[in-house]
């Protein structure tokens, strides 16, 4: 199923930006983060402190700002909260099964399409069982990190998890450890939902329209999360480019990653020019988003790449830290902003990022196809 078919006139999830007149979600985000992090300090202060000092002991990895913690902190709570009761039902036979056909799709394109069809019937399953009737297990986090990263939808975040379970036991128990980030998540998505709440409006009913389909697609776990996950993405974008922003500014040079989706042509029709493993926008359709915003890195001293297929993005990724120079701005949907942030973390890039205004690609949100576009202005804030 290399190619899932949306459920029609399913609602959008999300919608920020221009499209509503007087819109404020940037400076709201901007608010709501200062005051995360302070509420972070107060929660999870001592977490931070201690994973700082395991760094100081020897236990390297690429630098963070206590902000970007407070997120893996939070984003340990709120997926435990979601998925902790599934990884711990889910057979060892199934978890196994899963970790296999995911590494079959990445490794072997002749056999990704068959490997989808099997793990959308399996997502299916799991995911139309009667979750919310269960009392919630004994978390078990080790557990619920492989089965995230089994599902191929939680990759960098589980890797995230596991650097937090790995000698956690020095600093805190295991009991403290989960009040600390169960509690974290429970006041973030009561929090949360108060304050961007009113750009998340279609999430719900996106959910349901597309588990009411009974359809076995293998992003089943991408388009039915919940609306916490997106507010946590929103929020994390934010708090990420402050950690990010002194590096970004150490590097002369901005190229901006943008999303097939934003381009006016599909695939076949547009004319974009492969140059390596770059794809460069030849503005081939007067109204193309992307042609735009080309025209506008003319002008203002960025450029514009578009980027691959996933099956090419860490190999992309990784052609981009061999210029040390550079420094990219990426535009995507919430759900993909934290976990490329940490990817790009782990390969040494420099970045920030926007957000795309809502979500428009055929293949996982919107039958049509519709074009997305990104804040102009705020591109040029990052930018500058």
């Amino acid at each position: 199923m290399d190619t899932p078919t949306p459920v029609p006139h399913i609602p959008r999830p999300y919608q920020i930006g221009s499209l509503a007149q007087g819109d404020p979600f940037h400076s709201v985000l901007a608010s709501f983060a200062d005051e995360f992090e302070t509420e972070a300090e107060r929660r999870t202060g001592d977490l931070i402190d201690a994973r700082i000092a395991l760094l100081c002991a020897g236990n390297e990895e690429p630098a963070r700002s206590r902000g970007e913690y407070a997120i893996e902190l939070l984003t340990f709570g709120i997926l435990r909260s979601e998925y902790a009761a599934m990884a711990q039902a889910t057979s060892d036979t199934t978890l196994h099964r899963m970790a296999d056909l995911w590494r079959v799709r990445s490794t072997e394109p002749d056999r990704k399409t068959a490997a989808d069809q099997e793990r959308g019937r399996i997502f299916l399953g799991i995911l139309h069982r009667s979750w919310e009737q269960r009392p919630d297990p004994a978390p078990d986090d080790a557990r619920l990190a492989r089965w995230l990263d089994a599902t191929g939808e939680f990759v960098q975040e589980s890797q995230r998890m596991r650097t937090w379970l790995n000698g956690h036991e020095a600093f805190w128990s295991t009991e403290e450890f989960v009040a600390a980030t169960s509690g974290f998540a429970a006041w973030f998505e009561e929090r949360a939902k108060s304050v961007l709440g009113r750009w998340t409006g279609g999430v719900d009913e996106f959910r349901r329209r597309v588990l009411d389909s009974d359809t076995p697609r293998e992003d089943l776990f991408l388009v039915t999360r919940t609306e916490r996950l997106y507010h946590l993405n929103m929020l994390g974008s934010e708090v990420m480019n402050r950690g990010f922003r002194p590096g970004y500014d150490s590097r002369p040079r901005k190229i901006v990653l943008v999303p097939g989706c934003m381009r006016a042509r599909d695939d076949k029709s547009c004319q974009a020019r492969r140059d390596g493993l770059d794809i460069v926008c030849t503005r081939c359709h007067p109204s193309c988003e992307v042609a735009a915003l080309d025209r506008l890195g003319e002008e203002k001293g960025f450029g514009v790449r578009v980027v691959p297929h996933a099956s090419t993005f860490t190999a992309w990724l990784e052609h981009w830290s061999r210029a040390p120079d550079t420094a990219l701005v990426a535009a995507a949907c919430p759900l993909h902003l934290v976990p490329g942030g940490y990817e790009m973390r782990a390969l040494g890039l420099e970045a920030q990022c926007v957000l795309l205004e809502f979500s428009g690609c055929k293949r996982h949100w919107d039958p049509s196809g519709t074009p997305t576009r990104l804040d102009r202005n705020r591109l040029l804030e990052l930018v500058a």
